[in-house]
């Protein structure tokens, strides 16, 4: 990502004109106050009005070496305005360059992506969804309209795709990389939002996974209605989540399905692509246990003969690994990235 402007070097340049225009008003009160009749009060006045030229006129008579010495002081009091002038324009035009080679940079980064995932929306809800993102190294882009939770946004995630714009325009959505996304997220704070987010994503790419969140529980309907897969409420997983973890602690912290902690064992999703090694073999060929320390648990079947169930759970080891097929694992967060590797 493309930096901010250099403030070491503003600073520089600013200490530079207040010690240039600092001295000449030494220098010019000094100058002024040697001139008989002339006492530091009027000569520091004299110096202030001939460096920043407002024109007042002479405070007494000056002899025609204190014009002289006038002279020079408002060349260089014409001198401290420009040298004032040209540092404010600089600052201000390097701050607008340096924010659209971000800008561009960020939208080159999004043209090359695929298969990511929009948040629409940084808010408290989003900011967590950013640190799963984060912690699993998932590609990822951002649509927030609001400066403050940008800046809270690139405070975890430093090198973050972000779109400064409304979520709920169709540009928006298109500008995130929509038709190549694999998911979408509407995580805005007002259910309305989140149903014109919906609605738009589904109309954009039909195949996308929708993700939506509800204040209320009416919105629910709502939300599947505009074309949300998954509706989620903040109650409802907030209670389910409290009441796992009294009644089943021990399991919550061996199946850390969240991994918010990095503690116990991380269930998770992987697609088999055609070009795997893995790809034809058996489980027990391909042996994933001993290899990278998953476990399978299930088999979501990409393409299904007829009659096949769309999920095969607890497959045995002559169960057959097919292209486009979808492995759920239970397994060490460390040891996922092996086993993508070999999908891959």
């Amino acid at each position: 990502m493309c930096s901010l402007p250099d403030f070491s070097r503003f600073r520089n340049r600013l200490l530079g004109a207040v010690f240039f225009t600092a001295g000449l008003v030494v220098v010019g009160t000094i100058g002024f106050s040697l001139m008989p009749g002339w006492n530091l009060s009027d000569a520091f006045f004299m110096t202030v009005i001939t460096v920043s030229a407002v024109g007042y006129g002479e405070i007494q008579t000056l002899t025609p070496g204190g014009r002289l010495f006038a002279s020079f002081l408002i060349g260089g009091g014409i001198g401290t305005l420009a040298i004032w002038f040209a540092l404010i324009t600089a600052t201000l035009v390097e701050m607008d360059l340096a924010h659209a080679f971000r800008k561009r940079r960020t939208m080159t980064r999004i043209e090359r992506i695929k298969d990511h995932v929009i948040l629409c929306g940084a808010g408290r809800t989003g900011l967590h969804a950013i640190k799963r993102f984060v912690a699993r190294g998932d590609p990822y882009v951002a649509i927030e309209s609001d400066p403050q939770q940008v800046a809270r946004a690139r405070q975890l995630d430093p090198d973050l795709l972000i779109i400064e714009d409304d979520a709920t325009s169709d540009e928006a959505l298109v500008a995130a990389g929509i038709t190549r996304a694999r998911g979408l997220i509407a995580a805005l704070s007002a259910d309305t939002d989140n149903a014109f987010v919906c609605l738009a994503a589904r109309e954009l790419n039909p195949d996308l996974t929708i993700v939506g969140r509800a204040r209320s529980e009416r919105s629910v309907g709502k939300l599947k209605k505009a074309g949300a897969d998954r509706v989620v409420t903040p109650n409802a997983t907030g209670g389910i989540q409290m009441a796992s973890l009294v009644l089943r602690p021990d399991v919550t912290l061996f199946v850390d399905v969240a991994g918010e902690d990095g503690l116990g064992l991380l269930l998770e999703q992987v697609l088999v692509s055609p070009t795997s090694e893995l790809a034809g073999l058996t489980l027990a060929e391909a042996a994933i246990p001993a290899r990278t320390g998953s476990l399978i648990v299930a088999i979501q079947r990409g393409e299904r003969d007829e009659g096949d169930e769309p999920f095969l759970y607890n497959p045995g080891p002559g169960e057959r690994v097919r292209p486009g097929d979808r492995l759920v694992v239970l397994g060490p967060p460390c040891k996922l990235d092996d086993l993508r590797r070999l999908l891959a």
